[in-house]
């Protein structure tokens, strides 16, 4: 047990990560909360939770797990030295556990997709990792945890669904998406001889007995084909389901030897920008082998097989006559540390424009030694420009050996890239929070330190999850970094010695999103005397004045008016805001629509008291007709006169949370800055709102970005035409909002202003997709680009200046930035020499020249 003095120590860390969470912060909130569900056959089973009780999670899961599953609350510890240490932040007793036979049948995988449907489809927290591990002699205890992160709007209304394949013969399906589950049913039965088991409907939602030789395995390494499975199941998901991806993805074993493979991935209906991109699965073996799995894109496979043999000193392994392949490429090699193999792997993918997915890990026994590590990690094409290789940080958390106080326990660290002062903020955290003390760097670029921070009890209890939960905390939450994935690994006898490798990727500079205020206000349904609610509201507590709010799921109509306003306000007109956004398939600066994926209206009671009795004190007057008004006749029908609807750009968690509380005019300018003065800005036409919207980052529905539409009370502006501010002037003249006018000036686009926040009600938060394919939309829409951003390299045309292709743009601003004199580039067809001390572009193959110039700014 722990010494007295110990317990102490242990106490006082979590205290002052305590005192870290509260210290103020700038950057917008994202929090982490890991369940992990610990099921033993025959024996008590637990659910523990870590993580930030932010939204009232906390309660939420409380409720649901006593009710769906019967847990009891149980006693976690807390801060308080007199206390036992916890080991996590709720502690549950788990009676739903079932497993039966040797063929390592359990509902693992139900429960995992019934808690995921809870925490996302009502709750819309976000699915990050599902990542498990089998411990016990004969892996008969099963530890899965799954990590959700910040709530996102799209969880509402996507659904999820896991396909398991063991290697006993079996596929499993859950999922509560009818469709998707008689696709995956069919599919199965197709491809891979699968007969519905009936009898099963305790472990999952759909079993399928496959035919005999569907799984393979062979020899004394462990050789079998479920990862050639694997990356053959990923691309006919994405291509049976539009709009499905990837999301996660859970490699396990079972069994004394570990002979039994097991694959967990979890899909999710995302609308992904990569749509049906192929998977490649890399699955590094200590058994002394690589086996690369996926479609040969482009001739990669050559490509990486030159590497791995340049830099690793791999060699084809000699064929076998006869021999079915179990992969599509394989190589033998000498083991390397598995954490600086995977890192060296992820930047050689990012250097030709591959992003790593998923990754997960896992022992075996094979050629007669136990924990042979089995590492997989999964990649597709098109994330970034080739030769771009983001910065990305690998950590391992290694608990120890022992029972109760751990030894020889250690924090490993690789980087990848360039990772700046992260580095040393890393450093400084696991010093200062953890105990910790520098042991070095060695050859591999691999940065140890010593802990003593990790903590078990028994075969299964222990702290790696909470410490795992504040890791996370401190990259993403402080130092605003994304989540990529996490995987555990379990070592020694019966598999209690963990190891948890975590991924973090900087995904460049955003532009910060303002803070909403705090929701500390009451209804008081005495203030609505002589206040009309609006007719289309639907919730009927609310329209009661029951509940101060709602959030509903736009209908199908409202959803078309949304689009058709979406249309009739996209200009193809540059500015300095818009920030350019890498495609596989396009260098198009700016996209040709925006598409709405989905919608959500808002019926805020509170928030329509303070837009009524702000409107009661307009005056009337001239009206100003925007561009909104020109499409969209069901939304514009509900409007009164002097009222707009008018777009905001954002992200899509901000623009709910904005919703709940409405704008606060104190941020005013935080995120974007005030050309006309201090206020609300928000535009008329949805192409300028699109200049500052984004997804919510770290791999969360990426590409999916939000606008918020607000009924807004334009009324009488003071309209403007050049930078400064208005607002003095405008207020005394008596005019109800600001236009700046730079569509008049310079042919832009016209701002609105609005300095009483009571005037805007943000009132449907609107995710969309960039459509950058000018055969995806209507022919009207096909227009050409105006203006520019001022970012771009430039070419003398015949007809006048014009830019480069964006992403050649890039390579000239690296070039230059380099000091290099010249660069080759082909565009389209053509090979070009740039002269960038010259600023000159020559056309190899006709020997034209013409100038060119850099940008404005960089």
């Amino acid at each position: 047990e722990l010494s007295q003095e110990q317990s102490k120590t242990a106490h006082e860390r979590l205290r002052r990560l305590q005192e870290l969470d509260d210290q103020p912060r700038t950057e917008t909130k994202v929090p982490f909360i890991l369940v992990e569900l610990r099921g033993h056959a025959g024996h008590d089973s637990f659910i523990e939770i870590c993580g930030k009780d932010e939204y009232g999670v906390y309660d939420s899961l409380h409720s649901w797990l006593q009710l769906e599953w019967g847990c009891q609350k149980l006693a976690a510890g807390d801060l308080s030295d007199d206390t036992p240490l916890p080991f996590c932040d709720a502690f549950y007793s788990w009676p739903y556990f079932q497993a039966s036979s040797d063929e390592g049948l359990s509902n693992m995988g139900l429960a995992t997709m019934r808690l995921v449907d809870f925490m996302c489809n009502q709750l819309s927290w976000t699915l990050g990792v599902v990542n498990g591990g089998n411990v016990g002699s004969k892996g008969e205890i099963r530890e899965q945890q799954i990590i959700f992160k910040a709530p996102h709007p799209m969880n509402l209304v996507s659904p999820h669904v896991m396909v398991e394949l063991r290697s006993a013969g079996y596929v499993e399906i859950c999922g509560t998406d009818a469709g998707a589950v008689s696709t995956l049913r069919d599919y199965f039965a197709d491809k891979f001889g699968g007969e519905v088991e009936s009898g099963h409907e305790a472990f999952c939602d759909c079993c399928l007995r496959c035919a005999n030789n569907v799984f393979k395995e062979r020899g004394r390494s462990g050789e079998n084909n479920v990862g050639h499975l694997t990356t053959q199941v990923c691309d006919a998901v994405v291509a049976m389901l539009p709009g499905w991806s990837l999301v996660t993805m859970n490699g396990g074993n079972y069994g004394a030897d570990g002979t039994h493979r097991e694959q967990q991935m979890v899909f999710r209906w995302d609308n992904h920008p990569l749509r049906e991109a192929p998977h490649l699965l890399v699955e590094l073996r200590e058994a002394g082998y690589i086996e690369i799995c996926g479609e040969d894109v482009g001739g990669f496979h050559g490509k990486l097989a030159d590497w791995l043999k340049s830099e690793w000193g791999c060699k084809k392994p000699m064929v076998i006559p006869g021999q079915e392949p179990f992969c599509d490429l394989k190589l033998s090699w000498s083991p390397k540390d598995m954490m600086c193999a995977s890192a060296d792997l992820t930047a050689f993918f990012h250097g030709h424009g591959w992003q790593m997915q998923v990754c997960s890990q896992g022992t075996v026994h094979a050629k007669g030694k136990p924990d042979v590590r089995e590492q997989q990690i999964l990649f597709r094409p098109g994330s970034s420009a080739a030769g771009v290789v983001e910065p990305h940080v690998f950590l391992e958390l290694y608990t120890g050996e022992g029972s109760e106080v751990l030894g020889n326990q250690r924090i490993r660290l690789r980087e990848v890239g360039d990772c700046g002062a992260v580095l040393g903020e890393l450093e400084k955290f696991f010093l200062e929070y953890l105990g910790g003390e520098l042991d070095g760097q060695d050859d591999h670029g691999i940065t140890s330190f010593s802990v003593d921070v990790f903590l078990s009890r028994g075969l299964t209890d222990n702290n790696l999850g909470c410490w795992t939960m504040r890791v996370c905390d401190f990259m993403v939450d402080r130092l605003g970094w994304s989540f990529v994935v996490c995987n555990v690994c379990n070592l020694g006898p019966g598999g209690r010695i963990r190891e948890q490798q975590l991924v973090f990727r900087h995904d460049g500079e955003r532009r910060d999103i303002p803070l909403v205020r705090p929701n500390n206000e009451v209804l008081d349904p005495a203030a609505f005397s002589g206040v009309q609610l609006p007719s289309y509201w639907r919730d009927e507590e609310v329209k009661a004045l029951k509940k101060q709010r709602a959030m509903m799921i736009c209908e199908q109509d409202e959803v078309q008016s949304i689009q058709e306003m979406f249309d009739a306000t996209f200009k193809r007109v540059l500015t300095r805001d818009r920030v350019y956004e890498y495609q596989t398939s396009s260098s198009e600066e700016m996209p040709y629509r925006l598409e709405v994926v989905h919608a959500f209206r808002s019926e805020n009671a509170n928030l329509w008291l303070n837009f009524a009795q702000r409107r009661s004190s307009y005056k009337g007057g001239t009206v100003m007709r925007t561009k909104t008004q020109s499409a969209g006749s069901l939304l514009n029908s509900r409007l009164d006169a002097g009222e707009a609807y008018l777009a905001h750009g954002t992200n899509p968690s901000s623009a709910m949370a904005i919703l709940k509380t409405g704008f606060v005019l104190a941020n005013a300018g935080k995120a974007t800055g005030t050309m006309f003065g201090y206020g609300i800005y928000l535009a008329e036409c949805v192409s300028k709102s699109d200049e500052y919207a984004r997804d919510d980052n770290g791999g969360t529905f990426p590409g999916l970005m939000a606008v918020l539409l607000c009924r807004s009370l334009v009324g009488n502006p003071y309209v403007v035409q050049d930078p400064g501010d208005a607002v003095p002037a405008a207020q005394a003249s008596n005019c109800d909002s600001i236009i700046g006018d730079r569509e008049a000036k310079v042919g832009t686009y016209r701002e609105f202003v609005f300095f009483d926040e009571r005037q805007v009600m943000p009132e449907f938060a609107v995710i969309y997709r960039r459509q950058y394919d000018s055969k995806s939309v209507p022919k009207f829409m096909r227009s050409s680009t105006l203006g520019t951003t001022g970012r771009n390299w430039q070419v003398q045309l015949d007809k006048g200046w014009g830019n480069v292709p964006p992403d050649v743009s890039l390579d000239l601003n690296k070039a230059d930035q380099e000091g290099k004199a010249e660069l080759e580039r082909s565009v389209g067809e053509f090979l070009y020499i740039f002269n960038l001390k010259k600023k000159t572009q020559l056309n190899v193959a006709t020997g034209n020249i013409r100038k060119i110039r850099a940008p404005m700014r960089k």
